[in-house]
């Protein structure tokens, strides 16, 4: 068993696939031989990546906003406008602020967490339990 878990930590080359129903790695590990592993990811993994990817998923919003609001304030100063990017940098800005809250500083206020949550509160008020269904 300890050398079974020391062979699937093990870095290797291949494909690594990690989705809701499991995990799926099929590859070369640094040993040779080739691998076909099938597996679930532990919770706290699966709740990690998730908010590894909301928080990188910001990022790319935040990107997103600066390069979109770079562009429409160089049409804006070209057409001599009468400085309308201020309007959609706002709206889209309220937007940003919505996305860094749920990324930063509520992650769990909103999202699957609370959802999850909130099934187990409704599980136990019918007197049920995830265990048993």
């Amino acid at each position: 068993m300890e050398g079974e878990e020391r062979e699937s930590d093990e870095p290797f080359e291949g494909v690594d696939i990690d989705s809701p129903l499991g995990r799926i790695r099929l590859g070369r590990g640094r040993s040779g031989k080739v691998r076909f592993e099938v597996g679930r990811m532990d919770d706290a993994y699966k709740s990690a990546r998730r908010r590894v990817r909301r928080r990188l998923g910001f990022y790319r919003n935040l990107t997103g906003y600066v390069v979109l609001n770079l562009i429409l304030l160089a049409f804006d100063g070209l057409s001599g406008g009468g400085f309308w990017v201020q309007w959609v940098a706002g709206i889209l800005g309220a937007f940003l602020i919505w996305d860094f809250l749920s990324a930063f500083v509520f992650p769990n206020l909103w999202g699957s967490e609370a959802e999850r949550r909130m099934i187990e509160r409704e599980l136990e008020r019918r007197g049920q339990h995830l265990e048993e269904r």
